[in-house]
């Protein structure tokens, strides 16, 4: 018989870890969607198509866009850096 934790998806169990970096996501997203803040294109490539990349959750409207791509890029390079 599976548990209650084996049956909370991956995702779910990131946002229980992380609950400041959802907060900031949450805040973002609120002042993408009320024009507060504009959605920029990837700061590498251009593309129109970005996310956006939180540096610093303590400061959730600072952040850089960037496309999936990328995105994931920077933060392989984060884990690098954080285990080098």
């Amino acid at each position: 018989m599976m548990t209650f934790e084996e049956k909370i998806t991956p995702q779910a169990r990131w946002r229980q870890a992380n609950p400041k970096a959802v907060w900031a996501q949450n805040a973002l997203r609120s002042a993408v969607k009320r024009g507060l803040i504009i959605q920029m294109p990837c700061e590498i490539c251009g593309s129109p198509i970005a996310e956006a990349h939180h540096p610093d959750y303590d400061r959730p409207m600072l952040v850089n866009w960037y496309c999936r791509k990328h995105h994931q890029a920077e933060h392989r390079r984060l884990k690098c850096e954080a285990v080098g």
